[in-house]
């Protein structure tokens, strides 16, 4: 095995303290919004050889990982956004590079061709948007308010219910020449900060609103915020996000894994470049629930596996003289995110404290961890 060298990326969004302390680095005053482990061209890790000399993890691993491994530290919400499936990534990826858009060009959409269904594993309270609501529950919500953009929505909808209804509903709102006007969004904020102010609020969605309008005051996201569930998970509990389901985490520390791209459609709360058609042909059609995992309990190790063929997260506990065996073949990444321990496999053992990881080879046999502390190890099913 491996001991990894990871990327930081330093997002607006970021925390300027959880990961230099995680890390026991001194902070810089930047937010350190991100920390990612795997192949991803835009952030891989490195590995140290005997030697001394450091090469790409891809190198050491014999080919791309199926998976990314993050971890995210959000001290203010990200934007809203939506990840592409498989086709429209590919046929999105090669007409951008036909035009020669770069790939950190601020208006590239596509960063490369893969799709990315992504999954969160709480570490401290974590909250966020995850798909939309019913319809008959953006009714009640819209109900509550007087505001002429609120009435406006409501019947909106109640011409053009369902799933499609909220999604031409949202490519209006996005769009220059169809969205409400900075007045209706002021009204429809300061009503909305109103109820939830006097204790009449309605799903969060009016206190999800509040917040987000001292980030972002004047942005239709705002909107498009109130028409999403609003989910908040316990430190250790997982939800899974998949392709084409509109979502936007608000607050907390997670571990994030993900299939390996770092493909985004921005449709809000956001300062980046936004594309409203885009991102409504790339939401999926069907009503989408917030998907909360259960995990399967294996011999002390929690295995939260959705339906896709790129990653699996197991995460395990372990203190005094106990010693847990974790799951699974292949290429794996283990992260340790709380405590110190220890992980073995055939070819030797690492050391590993919170935020630092190792890379275990596809022949390196069973892992096994002792000490006192949590890991979390990231492979494919």
């Amino acid at each position: 095995m491996h001991a990894l060298g990871t990327v930081v990326q330093h997002y607006d969004w970021g925390s300027p303290t959880v990961l230099p302390t995680m890390l026991g680095e001194a902070a810089d005053g930047r937010p350190w919004a991100e920390l990612w482990m795997g192949t991803h061209p835009l952030g891989q890790s490195t590995v140290e050889l005997e030697g001394g000399s450091t090469v790409p993890l891809s190198e050491v691993a014999g080919h791309p990982l199926p998976y990314l491994l993050k971890i995210l530290a959000i001290d203010k919400p990200l934007s809203l956004q939506v990840h592409p499936e498989a086709v429209m990534a590919e046929r999105g990826f090669a007409r951008e590079n036909e035009r020669g858009v770069a790939l950190d060009a601020p208006h590239r959409v596509f960063k490369d061709p893969h799709h990315k269904p992504e999954m969160v594993y709480a570490l401290t309270p974590f909250e966020g948007l995850i798909a939309f609501r019913p319809t008959a529950e953006v009714w009640h919500v819209l109900e509550g308010l007087e505001s002429p953009l609120a009435r406006r929505l409501h019947d909106e909808l109640r011409a053009d219910p369902g799933f499609p209804g909220l999604v031409r509903m949202v490519g209006r709102l996005l769009s220059p020449w169809m969205g409400p006007t900075a007045e209706e969004l002021s009204v429809f904020v300061v009503e909305c900060r109103e109820k939830y102010a006097a204790g009449l609020d309605r799903r969060r969605v009016y206190e999800t609103v509040s917040e987000l309008s001292e980030h972002h005051d004047g942005d239709p996201g705002l909107v498009v915020a109130a028409l999403l569930n609003r989910i908040k998970l316990k430190p250790g509990e997982a939800a899974f996000v998949e392709v084409g389901v509109l979502h936007a985490y608000l607050s907390g520390t997670c571990v994030e894994v993900m299939a390996s791209s770092d493909n985004v459609l921005r449709a809000g709360l956001t300062t980046k470049h936004i594309e409203p058609q885009a991102l409504v042909d790339c939401v999926r059609m069907g009503m989408a629930e917030a998907h909360v995992l259960t995990p399967k309990e294996e011999a002390g190790v929690r295995v939260f596996a959705p339906e896709v063929d790129e990653f699996v997260l197991a995460a395990a506990t372990v203190e005094g003289t106990a010693e847990v065996l974790l799951p699974g073949t292949g290429p794996r990444i283990v992260l340790c995110v709380d405590g110190s321990v220890t992980i073995e496999d055939t070819s030797g053992s690492l050391t590993l404290t919170p935020a630092r990881s190792a890379f275990v080879p596809h022949d390196a046999g069973a892992v096994r961890v002792r000490g006192t502390g949590t890991v979390v190890q990231a492979y494919a099913p």
